[in-house]
């Protein structure tokens, strides 16, 4: 995991899942967009000169969603090949916000609508950015593996 936190000179971007309490934030992407219109995606996107993988997602969340996400609300991270630039990565973290959080949430420019859902919606859902999915099963694997 202290990787997520150290630069990265091959890191492409940071997207991954942010829990509500119990509840998934997900957005719907716009027209705007050459990749996947009004597919279903997760929080985060491409890094910006020097940014860490982590000042990426927290960058980033805060432009999607006004949520300002802290090194200890991290409690997971994988590293993954990028499906966006062959020889960079991506970053997949996982947050976990008490149900509070909901009132801090300001919706940005992208996309056309934010939901809290379940996640075993997510996971059957036929419009996501492809590999999300497989992602958070990973996830979700490795939280079996723990116990």
């Amino acid at each position: 995991m202290e990787q997520f936190f150290a630069y990265d000179p091959h890191l492409n971007g940071s997207k991954g899942l942010i829990f509500i309490g119990d509840k998934l934030l997900v957005y719907r992407r716009d027209s705007r967009t050459e990749n996947f219109p009004f597919y279903l995606d997760l929080a985060g996107g491409g890094k910006e000169i020097n940014e860490t993988p982590f000042e990426t997602f927290q960058r980033e969340v805060k432009e999607e969603f006004g949520l300002a996400i802290e090194r200890r609300d991290i409690s997971y991270v994988r590293r993954y090949p990028s499906q966006v630039v062959k020889g960079e990565f991506a970053y997949f973290p996982v947050v976990k916000l008490d149900s509070g959080a909901k009132t801090a949430l300001v919706f940005g420019n992208e996309g056309l609508e934010y939901k809290l859902i379940d996640i075993e919606e997510f996971l059957n859902a036929n419009d996501v950015w492809p590999g999300l999915q497989d992602k958070a099963r990973d996830y979700l694997n490795s939280l079996n593996e723990r116990r």
